[in-house]
């Protein structure tokens, strides 16, 4: 055993050493990951089904591409994980497990990709060889283990997180006996958080993000960490590791980061989490909620609003608009849709526009997004007096009634003439009503107010840069969400209704969608070489997306009137919780009712969450 693990720590040495050496010649760190994939428009506009491939029992809960996209892994209900040749579309090897619980994770391991790890509802963590010898098995979770992840530059290593709020840390080169003298827990949340998702950054593996069943998502430095045993007591007290605040940032959509930062609201899970080749943005797929693209290097701080923060024209900046900034008709709607996009960078007229549309169409996230449009305006044309107004009346609709008095204090500090208008007695009034009436949610009211060190952490989330919008996620708490490509262009992502979506990153709109499942569509893998793409979800098959000849042939699988499916996801995400259950379980909703006699028509037959 000694030798096989100094051959392994000599190899690792030896491809680190050579991966640096490479990274130094070429210049880029995200060259560790140069596969020169491309996703173009055409060739996503042409995707298709053009295989299934067959062997499980039972819902496909995760799929793994090996780094060279020469072997698929799937891991099912059926607890057998089923290694695929894509080329040749036929199953090359079955790994029966000693799982007695659905599989949820799977991970090649191993610098030669001959270790596969896997994580169950049994609450048990395996690793085992491909001819099926067990390497390690952990019972360290007490609940249903999530998630797995590796880091690319540290193939001894690999983690989980599990739903009984612990992460937990793996080196193949030690043995893993489940006992009091095995350090492996890096991080607890105790009984306050399930943990869902987990991501290594593929460029700076000490970065380790962590979603749970709530708003936020934690991004955690290791080098500031350590590790202890799971079973570490004094008297009756549990010793976790300390978190400190400087080894920890949380990020947040801002409205979310806003009503849930003193509360503790599960009505939100994050259920996955996908860095880019290049480690620099990361992308959240928030259940109940859309999917996020949050910028690591350049950071936008959630309390801009909070903090009042003053606009400032940038040095050097010239802003011009030759637009009419009163023009907010009609033609603002047909422009935008659920596609509110630009294909390069617009004036303020596109912001102000933008910010009415959102307004008006109150989708979730779209008064906050509103809120953001105007005070960008501000930040690059500080005298537009309806660039402020426009922020106080979201701020109003988001009931955030201190903020919206005090940027209404702001606003006629530095505009004295507009404090007398009529329009600054509404809009007073309208503030003092809501402070009135503004008494905390009911579904807060439940929750135990949270302790001032973490509701700090929260209050100073990191911001996001993009949202994408279309799917439905309320039903399955392992829906993924990637970027396409090397370049990450495109994102893509499965849907409750079964339906694949794909947005183009710069614009964040749809560019297309296929149907993938008869019920939904849960995990969504792209080849790290390829334009292809595996998915599956419900349905005990996977499903192999390539771009289809160019006979002129029509692709059944297409959505045609995506329009319809994006209103209808939106509407029954901001149904409530009760309700979406009920539509989940199949319950046919007419104006807030429902049909018991459709009740059971097509549900699908199991579930994954």
């Amino acid at each position: 055993m000694e030798n096989k693990l100094g051959k392994t720590r000599a190899n690792t040495r030896k491809n680190i050493l050579q991966m640096l050496q490479y990274r130094e010649v070429n210049g880029e760190a995200a060259s560790f990951t140069r596969k020169y994939c491309q996703f173009t428009y055409e060739l996503i506009q042409r995707l298709g089904c053009s295989f299934e491939l067959e062997g499980h029992q039972g819902c496909v809960n995760c799929l793994e591409w090996t780094a060279d996209g020469s072997i698929l892994a799937s891991g099912s209900d059926d607890t057998k994980v089923i290694l695929w040749d894509p080329v040749r579309r036929k199953q090359i090897h079955t790994v029966a497990t000693n799982h007695f619980g659905n599989i949820f994770s799977v991970k090649f391991l191993g610098i030669n990709n001959s270790l596969i790890a896997t994580a169950a509802g049994d609450c048990r963590v395996l690793v085992q060889s491909i001819t099926d010898s067990t390497i390690l098995e952990c019972n360290c979770h007490k609940h249903r283990v999530k998630r797995l992840a590796t880091s690319p530059l540290e193939p001894v290593l690999f983690w989980s997180a599990g739903e009984d709020g612990l992460v937990m840390q793996y080196d193949l080169r030690e043995s893993h006996d489940c006992s009091a003298s095995n350090a492996n827990l890096l991080i607890s949340y105790g009984t306050a958080y399930e943990a869902k998702c987990i991501a290594v950054n593929p460029t700076k593996p000490h970065y380790i993000a962590v979603g749970t069943n709530d708003a936020f998502v934690r991004v955690y430095d290791r080098r500031k960490m350590t590790t202890c045993s799971i079973s570490e007591k004094t008297g009756n007290e549990f010793h976790y590791p300390p978190i400190k605040s400087d080894c920890v940032q949380y990020y947040a959509p801002g409205h979310l980061a806003f009503d849930n930062y003193s509360y503790n609201n599960y009505r939100f899970t994050a259920t996955y989490i996908a860095y880019n080749a290049a480690g620099s943005e990361m992308l959240v797929n928030m259940g109940g909620e859309q999917i996020y693209l949050f910028d690591v290097n350049h950071q936008r701080p959630v309390n801009a609003i909070a903090k009042l923060l003053p606009p400032k024209v940038a040095d050097n900046v010239t802003y011009k608009c030759k637009c009419n900034l009163e023009d907010q008709g009609d033609q603002v709607k047909s422009n935008y849709g659920s596609k509110i996009n630009t294909s390069e960078e617009p004036c303020g007229c596109f912001y102000m526009r933008r910010g009415f549309h959102l307004n008006n169409r109150k989708w979730i996230g779209d008064l906050y997004c509103a809120a953001r449009d105007y005070l960008h305006v501000m930040q690059l044309w500080p005298n537009e007096t309806q660039a402020y107004v426009g922020l106080i009346k979201s701020l109003v609709r988001l009931r955030w009634a201190d903020d919206a008095r005090r940027w209404l204090n702001l606003l006629c500090q530095l505009q004295p003439e507009f404090a007398s208008q009529k329009q600054a007695r509404t809009l007073r009034d309208v503030i003092a009503l809501l402070e009135e009436n503004n008494e905390n949610p009911p579904e807060q009211n439940a929750f135990k107010l949270i302790e001032t060190e973490e509701a700090n952490k929260r209050f100073n989330s990191i911001d996001y840069e993009m949202r994408f919008m279309g799917h439905c996620n309320t039903t399955t708490d392992i829906k993924e969400a990637n970027f396409l490509g090397e370049d990450g262009h495109y994102i893509c992502a499965g849907s409750d209704e079964g339906i694949i979506f794909i947005w183009e990153r710069k614009t964040q709109s749809i560019v297309n969608a296929l149907v993938g499942d008869v019920s939904i569509v849960n995990c969504i893998q792209p080849h790290p070489n390829q334009c292809l793409i595996a998915s599956s979800g419900i349905d005990p098959v996977v499903k192999l997306w390539t771009p289809m000849a160019e006979d002129g042939s029509e692709n059944s699988r297409r959505v045609k009137d995506i329009e319809s499916v994006v209103q209808a996801n939106q509407q029954r995400m901001a149904m409530d919780p009760f309700e979406s259950l009920l539509v989940n379980m199949g319950y046919e909703m007419h104006g807030g009712l429902f049909n018991p006699e459709r009740a059971f028509e097509d549900l699908p037959q199991c579930r994954t969450s």
